[in-house]
């Protein structure tokens, strides 16, 4: 454990991070306000894929927009959380959503009409939070 609270995470680290969890948010600009959309997710090669319904706000929010995503892991006395910035698109070709199908996916609405999305990353960035003192804030 390091000395310092807070350790950077190094790239294969922080895709680590992403690829041990199954839930994620997303976070968009709704108009002038920040929004923050929960969404299951798959990793395929350095790419996220999600999916959301056909007239979704997800949609609208995201299509063709940088969005930050954000995933957090926890083991023992360690949180991770990753940040992938990047531009969201959506899935057009048969071929890859056929085979995004195929993949084990955590699904809230299996019968709404959907689209695949996919977030191209820009940036990567994880910070591991090691917990020093777990007492809780009110018995200090």
């Amino acid at each position: 454990m390091s000395d310092y609270p807070i350790d950077h995470l190094t790239a294969d680290e922080a895709w680590d991070v992403v690829r041990k969890s199954e839930v994620g948010r997303i976070a968009t600009l709704h108009g002038n306000a920040p929004e923050i959309h929960p969404v299951t997710y798959v990793v395929h090669g350095e790419h996220i894929y999600f999916r959301t319904g056909t007239a979704s706000r997800l949609l609208v929010d995201t299509e063709d927009q940088l969005v930050a995503f954000e995933v957090s892991w926890q083991m023992m006395q360690h949180i991770s959380s990753t940040v992938i910035r990047g531009a969201v698109v959506v899935v057009t070709d048969p071929e890859k959503v056929t085979e995004l199908d195929s993949m084990p996916y955590l699904d809230f609405a299996p019968k709404q009409e959907y689209v695949w999305m996919k977030i191209a990353p820009n940036e990567v960035r994880g910070r591991r939070l090691h917990v020093i003192d777990n007492t809780p804030w009110s018995e200090k």
